[in-house]
């Protein structure tokens, strides 16, 4: 045969198991061809791509069997008992892709397998099903299962697997059918949300609605025909079509005042309505009761004539008349609240009828039956258009009953309230009660006019000033630095707009007050001088409308909400607090609001205004002073310049005080100018306390600006001037002086010429070369003075050498070296000094005292001493001649006077006449009135001791301290003296112990 038993196993000759691994190809059996797509054995099918799959055929319970296990996908052709048809031709792809245990697919059997059992069974015709079923029956269930593409046709008769646009490895087939139909609802919900908000009102429409819906509508569709998702693709021709039928939809929803879908179906739900209520009302008893004379029966009322029998009563009643807004109000709504309002609000309202602070209510006075229905007309101010609105559920509306006339049954004066949320004029249109009779309106009545409450808040402008450096914090509240005067406004004037504004909205003219609390002073801001700025959009399809339209849009202008700005400038030259508050506003038709009603209590508490973030009605400034820095007094007043000095006692940098004002930290900028360098520098400070800059280098110190926390702020324009100190230098020169009569040359007259800071100190030593051996003298000249002379004149005879070393100034306190020499030969002069040698001077003395003043002379007597007393203001001078004796005394005294008296020695003049002035050779002798006292100071009840003991004598004590006191013992044979030394004066008495 074909190289098959009849009766094997599947899987046991040509046919691998299914889930084997090595199933990857399929082979036809030997001597069967391949059938062809279209032949009879293999009738063309597509059991995935609607535009080629064929009619759908009975199959036999093995058939479905067989289907259901996933093995064969394709529906069989009429007149096959079991046909086991591949999706995917062999000639064309016998590959299949292998998937792993754990995923769930499909495995289609391809052309080959059905060729084997066909040619297995000798005759399809006969045995086809028989032999399928055996082959259920042996085969064993897979334990995963493959699954091979959809086909479709496609040009040239080959088929083409049909997949998702989105890979299964990405997204499972399930998983995106889910998906899509989750989508497909939430548009489906978003639609009917939309329709059902815009059906609230009657008679409104929405072209914004119409179109959004139409492109979400069109992409959906379009998104189902691309993305190829199995069992809810849909072909072009079929997208096509829904995407028009969803227009219509949409226009009938959103669109068209009077909806065809309720035209076409009103009559078919009059028609069913009428049905029923026939029905009901053919019920025994009940039926009329619960129908009653309903107008949808009226096609089958009867006449009774016994009914209309005998005598009747008729009651005309008048007509019925309505008047919207009787008392001629404006009314306006507030957008804020009514965007605060949860969104089923307005859905339940017409529910449960209208409430609510929001709402804003159009009184309608009835004065007749109750009504059933009122139509009204609505106009838009923004499109001048008019729309006719009806109210059917009446009974949700507010109603307040004004009158009740028994008399004429149910007729009463009610005020109904219309619930508006829209600006627009109003007029009643028509008022009809249960049995269609209009009511008669108010002729002329004006249109009621509902314009938008007026609003205004405070805001920062966004292009505001930065040169003050203004910031506004996250709380709201701004601050700004203080501005310093007129001449800063004008120059930032070109770019400073204001900082502030008020943002008004409603129907114009609009009346404000703006209040201003600067620093607890209460002001009220003008607005009168201020052009408010438009913050309305232009129109731009006005060209596009014809003059009809345009004239209504004219005529309604007027009552448009506009909204404008007024910018608020202030100077902020005083330091402070700034608080600016809205308090109320008024608009055209009198609408106020009064802004401290809005949560505002607390605001302004008398002076001060209150803490916490800013509010739209409320905004605080906080204007800062702005820091300033300058140089100190006390280096102000120091001498200056300063200077700079590499002398370890003087100071080689100098810490500049500045004097800082602000709020810390502030950063000083300075320049330091020496000559053509000018070098910028800067220093932040933490306090304002010891904030010194260090100054290290020569030239002009200059304070630019400073700034602080918050500001910027000028310095001072006083500059600190440091100089590098020159070093001392001096010039020495010297002229020898002479005396004929001392027997030549006598001394020198040295002058010095000095550059540097006075006062100088010169150093030089003094050495007589006539005692090689012996140590010089070191002197000092001081002077204040640039030029200085002064003389060398010593006593003793010889060649001397006077060497300059060092010279100090102010600068160079510690000295810079020099070196200068001078020798002059000297011959000795006569010398007189004070003889200290033989022990003190005495200092003191009493009046009437005598003191002598020891003396030493030297050079060749005898000499001639002059000496000066000087006592106050007196001097009087002494001669003293003929003296031999080098040492010499000199008796002062007796003094007649007590006080200071000075002893100067004047001139000394040798044996050879060469006299000699003497320069500071005195002593000075204080002459007192009289010598210490002394007395006894005793008790009035004496003083007793004991015999053998020792008495404390009291004694009052005057003079000098020490003084020591000699007594005795009256009555003593050996007339002992005693002394005793009071070393210290006592604070009231002093006693001495006596024996």
């Amino acid at each position: 045969m074909n190289g098959r038993q009849a009766g094997a196993p599947v899987g046991s000759q040509g046919l691998t198991p299914v889930g084997s691994p090595n199933r990857i190809k399929r082979r036809t059996a030997p001597g069967l061809g391949s059938p062809r797509f279209g032949s009879p054995q293999f009738p063309r099918t597509d059991a995935q791509n609607p535009e080629s799959s064929a009619e759908p055929t009975r199959s036999t319970f093995a058939e479905r069997i067989y289907q259901s296990t996933g093995r064969l996908r394709a529906h069989p052709e009429p007149g096959s008992s079991f046909g086991l048809v591949s999706q995917t031709p062999i000639a064309q792809n016998n590959n299949f892709n292998m998937h792993s245990p754990g995923q769930l697919s499909q495995l289609d059997l391809g052309a080959g397998s059905s060729a084997d059992v066909l040619a297995s069974t000798g005759s399809p015709a006969k045995s086809g099903a028989a032999s399928a079923a055996a082959a259920l029956r042996r085969a064993p269930p897979p334990p995963v299962t493959m699954s091979a593409p959809a086909v479709k046709p496609v040009k040239g008769g080959a088929v083409q697997a049909s997949t998702s646009a989105i890979p299964a490895t990405v997204i499972d087939l399930p998983s995106q059918r889910m998906y899509a139909l989750a989508v497909l609802g939430l548009l489906v919900a978003w639609k009917l949300y939309d329709a059902i908000s815009l059906s609230v009102d009657v008679g409104r429409t929405s072209f914004y609605l119409f179109v959004k819906w139409c492109l979400l509508d069109s992409a959906m569709w379009y998104g189902a025909w691309f993305l190829r998702i199995p069992r809810l693709s849909i072909l072009s021709h079929t997208m096509y079509a829904l995407i028009a039928l969803s227009v219509f939809i949409n226009l009938n929803l959103f669109y068209l005042t009077m909806s065809v879908l309720t035209l076409a179906v009103k009559p078919v739900a009059v028609s069913l309505a009428t049905g029923w209520l026939r029905s009901v009302k053919s019920i025994p008893w009940l039926g009329p009761r619960l129908v009653g004379d309903s107008d949808l029966l009226i096609d089958s009322f009867e006449l009774d004539e016994a009914h209309i029998l005998g005598r009747h009563t008729i009651h005309i009643l008048p007509h019925s008349l309505t008047h919207m807004n009787p008392q001629g109000r404006s009314f306006c709504i507030d957008e804020a609240q009514l965007r605060a309002e949860p969104w089923y609000q307005k859905y339940a309202s017409g529910l449960f009828g209208h409430s609510g602070q929001s709402q804003t209510l159009i009184p309608i006075l009835i004065n007749g039956t109750h009504p059933d229905s009122i139509s009204y007309a609505y106009t838009s101010f923004e499109t001048g258009q008019r729309q006719l609105r009806t109210i059917k559920n009446t009974g949700a509306l507010q109603m307040e009953t004004n009158a009740v006339y028994p008399t004429l049954g149910n007729w009463v004066m009610a005020t109904y309230y219309l619930p508006v949320s829209e600006v627009g004029a109003y007029e009643i249109f028509s008022v009809k009660d249960r049995k269609g009779l209009e009511f008669r309106t108010a002729t002329q009545a004006p249109p009621t006019i509902v314009v938008t409450c007026p609003q205004a808040q405070l805001q920062w402008l966004d292009n505001a000033h930065t040169g003050d450096n203004f910031v506004v914090g996250s709380d709201g509240h701004a601050s700004i630095c203080q501005r310093i005067d007129q001449d800063h406004m004008a120059e930032s004037r070109s770019t400073d707009d204001g900082l502030l504004q008020v943002v008004v909205e409603g129907y114009e003219p609009i009346e404000m007050t703006v209040v201003r609390l600067v620093n607890g002073h209460r002001e009220l801001i003008s607005l009168d001088g201020i052009q408010p700025q438009s913050m309305e959009a232009q129109p731009t399809h006005i060209e596009t409308l014809n003059a009809t339209q345009i004239a209504a849009i004219e005529k309604w202008s007027r009552f448009k909400t506009r909204k404008s700005a007024y910018t608020l400038s202030d100077t902020f030259l005083r330091p402070g607090e700034y608080v600016y508050k809205l308090e109320s506003i008024r608009d055209a038709a009198n609408h106020s609001v009064v802004m401290s009603g809005l949560g505002g209590k607390g605001i302004f508490d008398g002076n001060k205004a209150a803490e916490g973030k800013a509010t739209s009605y409320m905004a605080r400034i906080q204007v800062h002073r702005r820091p300033s820095a300058g140089w100190a007094d006390a280096l102000l007043n120091a001498e200056l310049p300063l200077r700079l000095s590499d002398d370890r006692a003087r100071k080689s940098d100098y810490a500049l005080p500045l004097t800082l004002s602000g709020t810390g930290p502030w950063t000083v900028n300075y320049i330091i100018v020496n000559g053509d360098e000018v070098t910028q520098e800067s220093k932040t400070f933490s306090k304002a306390t010891d904030s010194t800059i260090d100054a290290r280098r020569p030239g002009t110190y200059h304070l630019l600006d400073v700034d602080d926390k918050f500001c910027g702020g000028q310095a001072s324009r006083a500059n600190i001037t440091l100089v590098q100190a020159p070093k001392p230098a001096a010039n020495v020169s010297s002229t020898p002086i002479t005396a004929h009569e001392c027997g030549g040359e006598i001394g020198a007259l040295v002058e010095l010429e000095l550059t540097g800071r006075p006062p100088f100190a010169v150093h030089y030593r003094e050495r007589n070369l006539r005692f090689p051996n012996s140590r010089p003298i070191t002197r000092i000249v001081r002077t204040q003075q640039r030029r200085h002379s002064f003389k060398v004149m010593p006593d003793m005879a010889g060649t001397y050498e006077l060497e300059f070393f060092r010279l100090e100034d102010d600068n160079y306190p510690s000295g810079q070296p020099m070196s200068a020499t001078i020798e002059q030969a000297i011959h000795a002069q006569p010398s007189a000094k004070i003889d200290t040698l033989n022990g003190r001077i005495s200092s003191r003395a009493c009046m009437g005292e005598e003191l002598e003043l020891p003396v030493r002379l030297k050079g060749q007597g005898p000499w001639e001493l002059v000496y000066n007393i000087v006592y106050e203001n007196r001097r009087t001078s002494k001669t003293v001649s003929g003296i031999t004796d080098e040492s010499y005394t000199i008796a002062l005294g007796a003094f007649d006077n007590a006080g200071e008296y000075t002893i100067e020695l004047a001139q000394v003049k040798d044996g050879n006449q060469c006299a000699r002035d003497l320069i500071d050779v005195s002593t000075v002798v204080t002459v007192r009135e009289g010598g210490p006292r002394v007395g006894f100071q005793c008790p009035d009840n004496g003083i007793h001791v004991l015999d053998g003991e020792q008495a404390q004598m009291p004694i009052n004590v005057a003079g000098e301290f020490p003084v020591e006191v000699q007594y005795h013992k009256v009555g003593d044979a050996s007339d002992h003296v005693h002394t005793a030394t009071i070393r210290r004066k006592p604070q009231q008495q002093s006693s001495s112990q006596l024996a």
